[in-house]
């Protein structure tokens, strides 16, 4: 008997995502889905995360670059994570503008404040710094004075050249923590903790391994904890204090316990020292 498999092809329903540091206190998540459900026809609003910590640049471009890319071309991703613009003075470029990027086929809106400069680093984009739509210099709560608006004429035209001025780089940069790989160590740093406190380092698995070139390792943390192999899941802890080193799904190294939070054992936080000694 044949067997018919019925496939199931993707709808054209638009997607737009936030990604900010709003927490779910406030009116601001319920006040900006409605809009964009009331002015984008066919859309559905995906929360990434609301619960970035109040203005941290580095942990919202952190879950931007490993979230956002994952989405399909033609989404939109609204990104409100310290946003303001610096109003303009006479004789005077703005230093922080709001933006429309384009990368991978999908759309970015968002301020140029560096966060842009992390998430894109040197990959080839298009920027578009939005004039067209700024009637006044007040825009308090950016997503919803413009954001929306913005979205919802990229969602129509798929395209963000009329949106204001063509440039070729962006403005402000933040420097990326880089691990420091010397012969017989290396210096990494705790670049994101997660809701279980597991600590990301800036360090991928590849950059690792280079670096061992079949060595073995240990790290030693206050002689509070001692690690010396690479876990391929948190299964490989015997107990639940046990402090693994495993690869996360971003790619980058992450110190982890199984039912537990390295952040909360170990002291560590964003921007810690994690030496790791090659031996």
């Amino acid at each position: 008997m044949q067997t018919i498999f019925q496939t199931t092809e993707f709808t054209h329903m638009q997607i737009v995502t936030l990604t900010t540091d709003w927490g779910y206190s406030d009116y601001y998540i319920g006040v900006v889905k409605g809009r964009l459900y009331s002015t984008i026809e066919d859309v559905n609003v995906v929360d990434i995360t609301h619960n970035i910590r109040k203005y941290d640049l580095l942990a919202a471009a952190f879950v931007v670059k490993n979230a956002c890319l994952e989405y399909p071309e033609g989404t939109i991703h609204i990104i409100d994570v310290d946003s303001y613009e610096t109003v303009k003075k006479e004789g005077e470029d703005r230093d922080r503008t709001f933006i429309a990027v384009k990368y991978r086929g999908q759309y970015y809106i968002c301020v140029d404040n560096g966060l842009p400069s992390i998430v894109f680093e040197d990959d080839e984009v298009e920027i578009v710094q939005i004039t067209s739509f700024n009637e006044s210099n007040y825009f308090t709560f950016a997503a919803l004075d413009l954001f929306v608006k913005i979205a919802k004429n990229i969602a129509v035209s798929k395209q963000i050249d009329f949106l204001g001025i063509r440039r070729d780089k962006f403005i402000n940069k933040i420097t990326k923590p880089y691990p420091i790989i010397e012969r017989d160590r290396i210096v990494t740093e705790v670049t994101y903790i997660d809701g279980y406190g597991n600590a990301f380092l800036n360090i991928t698995d590849e950059m690792f391994k280079n670096a061992l070139n079949g060595r073995s390792f240990e790290i030693v943390i206050d002689k509070r904890a001692t690690v010396n192999k690479l876990s391929q899941s948190y299964a490989d802890a015997t107990k639940t204090d046990t402090v693994m080193l495993t690869i996360s799904a971003t790619g980058a190294l992450q110190l982890a316990i199984k039912k537990g939070s390295v952040q909360k054992l170990l002291g560590l936080r964003v921007g810690s020292s994690v030496v790791i000694d090659i031996v």
